[in-house]
């Protein structure tokens, strides 16, 4: 999990302090990490992919999928992880590697930088999560949490959370290891999100309850039921600068806005499958194939736009559709269809510039004022199943599932 961040809070040290902490105790030893050893010739691939739009290709991994991927603020370095159970740090202008991330037995899920560059967390399926210090390329901690569902690094702290298969929210101090863990409630914590003022966390689960945590108390402070909200998993979850303000989408098909201080629902702005389920129905000519992909259309990704003065939400389904939403009113302004499914959707810093990563593996960009497509990177032979931007607006990163991560200079684009 991974993304455009505000400036650190002038009051984190207060937010997170050491009495705050419940130390588990001494750090799990993990297996020796092993050397995989050199690939073999015939598992590499036979050329370098070709560029098309990219400015650099990275071809570092070599046998499989490539999962995650990150940039530092100035877009000179980037982390990516995959199938290979492997994670790189490499320079993003000439795709040399910087450091070869060892020592995991499963795909790496995580790759990023901390808040000030100093470290870098790799994480895999299995819950192995490893910290490197950047400056001298070595690790520095690890810790097996079991089963992991997502992980991510504080906007503004030395501290690392993941949420796990069993619902527990695990955050750690590094480089200490200090270890604070948040209830569970019996179903997979799906995915997270910070709010701007850090203090607070958004978790989305499986049976489609949304609660809003105290990271510093532990405490429940609001929740979003399933009676009420979504009643199937939650696929994103998105915070408003507002601090308030709760943007999440489902496997069930809603788009729903909410309130953190009250977990009052503000608006469901779509339920694809109702809706689309009715379409369906009520058109003679659809055939089976095209019922079944109506019907299991949903929402992958959500985004809030960070300019202040366009006050929008970004969703994007896995039908290939992206609805750009007026907040204040509840309404549609635009909607784009591309050829094919959406993975991930990001918003240009605090531009009205949207990036959208396709499962055809083409990265679009689109003006979310008036929906026009700005431009078409052709990217990847495969689906784009991450993409970041760099801090500074002038590279995007894409990974894919044909075994590459690539950069693309977007400076021009605002």
């Amino acid at each position: 999990m991974h993304r455009d961040t505000p400036p650190p809070s002038p009051d984190m040290n207060e937010q997170i302090e050491d009495e705050d902490m419940i130390y588990i105790g001494d750090v799990e030893e993990v297996i020796d990490a092993y050397d995989a050893g050199d690939i073999e010739e015939e598992d590499a691939m036979e050329e370098d992919p070709s560029e098309g739009d990219a400015i650099c290709v990275f071809t570092g991994h070599k046998r499989g999928s490539v999962f995650c991927g990150t940039l530092s603020k100035n877009g000179k370095l980037a982390a990516t992880g995959g199938e290979e159970d492997k994670a790189y740090v490499w320079d993003t202008s000439t795709g040399e590697i910087i450091l070869d991330c060892t020592g995991h037995k499963d795909s790496i899920i995580f790759s990023a930088f901390n808040y000030d560059e100093s470290y870098l967390a790799t994480g895999d399926m299995s819950g192995l999560i490893q910290v490197w210090k950047v400056a001298d390329k070595i690790k520095i901690w690890d810790y097996n949490m079991g089963d992991a569902t997502w992980m991510m690094w504080h906007i503004a702290a030395n501290v690392l959370l993941a949420g796990s298969v069993d619902g527990e929210i695990y955050m750690w101090k590094i480089p200490d290891g200090d270890c604070k863990v948040l209830q569970g409630y019996g179903c997979r914590a799906e995915t997270g999100a910070i709010f701007p003022d850090g203090k607070r966390i958004a978790i989305g689960y499986e049976d489609g309850v949304v609660r809003i945590l105290d990271l510093k108390t532990n405490s429940v402070l609001s929740f979003i039921s399933s009676t009420y909200g979504h009643s199937h998993t939650i696929t994103t979850i998105d915070c408003h600068s507002d601090n308030n303000l709760i943007l999440s989408a489902a496997v069930d098909g809603k788009t729903i806005i909410s309130t953190s201080n009250t977990g009052k629902i503000v608006s469901i702005l779509q339920n694809l499958n109702n809706n689309e389920k009715n379409n369906v129905i009520n058109d003679q000519d659809a055939g089976n194939s095209e019922e079944n992909k109506e019907i299991n259309n949903w929402v992958e990704t959500a985004v809030f736009c960070k300019d202040p003065t366009f006050q929008v939400a970004a969703t994007g389904t896995v039908n290939g559709e992206i609805f750009i939403w007026d907040i204040s009113k509840q309404v549609l302004r635009q909607k784009i269809t591309q050829e094919s499914g959406i993975s991930k959707l990001v918003w240009k810093g605090n531009t009205t510039v949207l990036f959208s990563a396709g499962l055809d593996g083409i990265l679009r960009c689109f003006d979310g004022k008036n929906g026009q497509c700005l431009r078409s990177f052709v990217a990847h032979t495969a689906d784009i199943l991450d993409l970041y931007i760099s801090e500074n607006g002038e590279k995007a990163l894409t990974t894919s599932d044909d075994f590459t991560a690539r950069i693309f200079d977007i400076s021009s684009l605002s």
